[in-house]
């Protein structure tokens, strides 16, 4: 969901830059034919929403779907070893 260039820009954004980077950038805006600005906050944003999508989706087939709503379907386990952990006080308990 990449921001329309008519969206109101209210924030500033500071970074240094190799002379090289900074070069690349600009020749890459020139192809592009926007500023240099423009070319980062571009592929900034595009690059933002590619690991937030990443890192916050999943997506499940059919055949994974009905797996994992089988098991959420199921009543919890026991855990008898937890059980015996969660019924101890930790020292953090007496403060």
């Amino acid at each position: 969901m990449a921001l329309p260039e008519k969206h109101l820009k209210t924030e500033k954004f500071d970074i240094r830059l190799s002379e090289e980077e900074q070069t690349l950038i600009k020749q890459a805006a020139k192809l592009r034919r926007v500023t240099p600005t423009s070319f980062i906050r571009e592929q900034a944003v595009v690059a933002a929403e590619g690991v937030i999508h990443e890192q916050t989706r999943f997506v499940l087939t059919t055949k994974q779907w009905q797996a994992l709503d089988a098991a959420f379907a199921e009543p919890p386990r026991v855990l008898p070893s937890l059980k015996r952990k969660l019924a101890k006080l930790d020292s953090w308990d007496n403060e």
